[in-house]
């Protein structure tokens, strides 16, 4: 009796042991696989990784940060069949559509991960776009959304001061590339706003775009109203040698500026000769540092 029930289990034991090393009675060993990776294609995108992607927190939704080496975070994804697997995660930066820079592998942290951007990746005053993306071991797994932030604005132009502020990046060189690149820079200049806080929006606005226009080979002035000592807040000067020994334009900057209740729209409309506005009388506004704006 006892040796029937020998046998049986010896039977047995080899049964389970030839299932486990034959896939399908074909006589050929199973490859096992680890718990986050997948032999074969898995997710949607062609990766082999099963885990979720990460998703971008800070910066996003084109937030401007105050440093050139800004530090980006990311919920991390997490491993399906493997909770407890330690992913690592690849940071990718664009400028448009060039990728300018991308991190080595940095291990996931607790509760998120993040990466420092260094040195020298960033300019001032543009919009970069990032991803991520895990890895374990040297498989990849599934791209993170999108997200975007714009970088610092030149410290000149943001610690200039009322009086003084500086220039702005601008590839254009007419008068309304001009009001574009002001209007994209300061967004925040541009809001509602007490009747106090408007004007000095205002006067800080028409210095940064007589400084990006003096960058941009303009000969932009601030106009003193009817020759007077006042300085207008929303009328500028454009000096030019068109004509005959040269003269000078006066051009309208903004419209309703003084209505706080609304968004101040900056514009640009040349009065050339009009009586009724006056001969525009130019005031120097003196040099302007260009460096890291051209």
């Amino acid at each position: 009796m006892e040796l029937r029930k020998f046998a049986a289990r010896t039977v047995y034991l080899m049964t389970v042991f030839a299932a486990a090393g034959c896939a399908d009675g074909t006589g050929e060993a199973l490859t096992p696989t680890f718990p986050t990776v997948e032999t074969n294609t898995t997710n949607a995108d062609g990766t082999r990784l099963k885990a979720s992607a990460p998703q971008p927190t800070s910066p996003v939704s084109s937030s401007r940060v105050t440093s050139l080496t800004p530090t980006l975070r990311l919920a991390n994804g997490t491993a399906h069949h493997d909770p407890n697997a330690q992913l690592s995660y690849v940071f990718e930066i664009f400028d448009g559509t060039t990728k300018i820079h991308q991190s080595d592998p940095i291990p996931e942290g607790t509760p998120e991960t993040a990466m420092v951007v260094p040195e020298n990746v960033l300019q001032a005053n543009k919009t970069y776009a990032w991803r991520a993306y895990a890895r374990y071991g040297d498989v990849s797994g599934s791209l993170s959304d999108m997200a975007s932030f714009q970088s610092p604005l030149p410290a000149a132009a943001a610690s200039g001061g009322a009086s003084r502020p500086g220039p702005v990046p601008c590839a254009g060189n007419s008068g309304r590339d001009i009001i574009a690149c002001v209007s994209d820079a300061f967004p925040e200049r541009l809001a509602k706003t007490s009747l106090g806080r408007r004007y000095d929006n205002m006067e800080f606005l028409r210095d940064v775009i007589i400084a990006t226009g003096k960058c941009r080979g303009l000969n932009f002035g601030r106009n003193y109203k009817r020759g007077t000592a006042v300085i207008s807040r929303d009328f500028l000067v454009w000096r030019s040698n068109v004509g005959k020994n040269g003269r000078d334009r006066g051009v309208d900057i903004a419209s309703g500026y003084d209505d706080a209740k609304t968004t101040l729209k900056l514009t640009w409309q040349v009065f050339d000769g009009d009586k009724n506005w006056g001969h525009p009388f130019y005031g120097d506004y003196g040099p302007v540092d260009c460096t890291g704006v051209n």
